[in-house]
């Protein structure tokens, strides 16, 4: 499982920090008001911002796949790349303003149960956390599949602990099964409370990316160094 994998998503993710499963406002296409009005025009721009994506992907990889191009070769083709490059750059900013005019008009549903977290607010590159509910203020952990590449964990779309809402804030705890909260406390490990969400989620997998590292030593938290615990939480 990896969100953002629809570049129309990704950008809108990067901007926004709205981390949608699919493009939710096709359902819209067909209403004849305002609200349809403003999902076909998003629609559209979706698409086209897609198209330019790929066809770009697709240039860089020739061109740079082929080094023994020709001079000339290459003074036939970046022309076209150029005004893709400029095309690409107006749509991407199109894409955000006909992305938020609809949002103005469309209220998302979230399901109490599971939501979708961007690690690091404006960077989708490191990746999307899964959060399902378990109480009224705690959220089970799952790293997507980009999000366990970019920190390094094995833990792909599997639970790595739970954050828990405190008077104090976000109390991350790592564990790899909920039962070992009861059963064997001593192989779950909680960590400093973080001030917000998104902080609490990345210290449960840079936790993990520790404990998977020859720097772990068969350490808790309790026996990091203060500058280890502050990477914990950055």
């Amino acid at each position: 499982m990896s969100f953002l994998t629809d570049p129309a998503l990704r950008r809108i993710a990067a901007v926004t920090n709205d981390v949608l499963a699919e493009h939710l406002w096709r359902y819209d296409t067909a209403t004849e008001d305002a609200l349809g009005d403003l999902a076909r025009i998003l629609h559209r721009t979706a698409l086209g911002f897609n198209n330019t994506t790929a066809f770009l992907d697709k240039a860089v990889q020739e061109l740079t796949a082929r080094p023994d191009l020709r001079l000339a070769d290459y003074g036939q083709a970046l022309p076209n790349v150029l005004a893709a490059v400029q095309r690409h750059g107006i749509l991407a900013d199109l894409l955000i303003d006909a992305y938020r005019a609809w949002r103005r008009h469309r209220q998302i549903e979230q399901h109490r149960d599971e939501r979708h977290l961007l690690l690091q607010p404006g960077d989708p590159s490191r990746g999307v956390a899964v959060l399902r509910a378990h109480g009224p203020h705690t959220w089970r952990v799952l790293p997507d599949a980009e999000a366990a590449e970019a920190f390094g964990v094995p833990s792909r779309c599997r639970i790595i602990g739970q954050v828990a809402w405190t008077d104090d804030g976000w109390l991350p705890t790592a564990y790899t099964n909920p039962e070992h909260l009861q059963a064997q406390p001593a192989i779950t490990y909680r960590l400093p409370v973080c001030d917000d969400l998104a902080p609490a989620c990345r210290s449960l997998l840079r936790w993990w990316q520790l404990r998977h590292s020859a720097t772990w030593r068969s350490r808790t938290p309790d026996q990091l160094t203060e500058s280890e615990l502050d990477q914990l939480a950055a």
